[in-house]
């Protein structure tokens, strides 16, 4: 392949997931606003049965390029899809509800940390002494920044400290739900397209336990919480998704990764001015740890990469 066929799918791939990145670093304030008007089940169904309408008609009208799904395949994918869909968005969602939406995006990014070490621990890939100073930073700094409002609100348990654990667990499910995607080589339409056809009816099932769909309406027609589903469906799910899968494919799935801890660098903007959000001194010093911990975990020098 020629150099310049080279950088031109470099570049492709860099515009693609830098779309994601800017897409899905605004989402946390935008969905934490959402969330003062309706409630986690509530926006979820909303959000994914908006976004089946777009991506479903897709989904057929091309998958003469995906191969078909056979009843086997099911025995797998659903439990993927509750796995990667409602069990690591619910948490996710009630974790961005507690906080505020610049620590859970900073702790959401700090994702593909614990997919190294997954990959370390299940699937024997291979981790350098750079990648294992740089985990250890960071992790540490996850920890302090996670514990920040104790000793912001004088060593007192707060709800911030309860959504940044939902937020980890979160994070921790969805690791799992990446390893074993890559473990098992499943097909990533297959898998969106189950996972839209599951997310819904989880979603309307939790919503009519936790209360009557008379008041669905009422509740989602607020301008706040209709605008946060939209974006989320068309921008966060949609768009952002498919930038996501184009831009991996045409580089290394590690190299892709370092976006992800770009994000907080946009969803600050939207939580300071928007939000009026802000982060103490620890806070700051937590996000040292984890950049640098990022640094070196991301920095594999000229004479490897991690195996796969």
């Amino acid at each position: 392949m020629s150099k310049s066929l080279l950088h031109s799918k470099r570049a492709q791939a860099y515009a693609l997931l830098l779309i994601n990145t800017i897409l899905w670093g605004f989402s946390a304030p935008i969905i934490k606003k959402a969330l003062d008007y309706v409630t986690v089940n509530q926006f979820l169904f909303g959000r994914y049965l908006l976004a089946s309408l777009i991506f479903l008609p897709i989904y057929f009208l091309t998958r003469k390029k995906s191969p078909s799904i056979t009843t086997n395949n099911y025995k797998l994918l659903i439990p993927l899809a509750l796995l990667g869909t409602p069990l690591t968005l619910i948490p996710l969602y009630e974790g961005i509800k507690l906080t505020t939406s610049l620590e859970a995006a900073i702790l959401a990014a700090t994702t593909p940390i614990l997919v190294i070490i997954g990959g370390q621990l299940f699937l024997r890939e291979k981790i350098s002494a750079n990648e294992k100073i740089g985990i250890f930073v960071a992790l540490l700094g996850t920890l302090v920044l996670t514990l920040e409002p104790v000793f912001s609100n004088g060593f007192s348990l707060t709800f911030s400290v309860l959504g940044n654990l939902l937020i980890i667990a979160s994070n921790l499910i969805w690791a799992a739900f990446l390893l074993i995607v890559k473990k098992v080589k499943a097909d990533p339409g297959q898998i969106s397209l189950v996972s839209y056809l599951v997310a819904i009816p989880v979603f309307l099932i939790l919503l009519l336990l936790e209360s009557p769909i008379s008041n669905l309406q009422s509740q989602i027609s607020n301008s706040y919480a209709l605008f946060g589903i939209l974006y989320m469906a068309i921008f966060g799910s949609v768009i952002a998704f498919w930038a996501y899968a184009k831009g991996q494919a045409l580089i290394e799935a590690s190299e892709a990764s370092v976006f992800t801890y770009l994000q907080p660098l946009f969803t600050f903007p939207l939580a300071y001015f928007w939000l009026g959000e802000s982060i103490s001194q620890l806070g700051l010093f937590a996000c040292l740890l984890i950049a640098t911990g990022v640094y070196f975990s991301e920095y594999r020098g000229t004479s490897r990469g991690r195996t796969s």
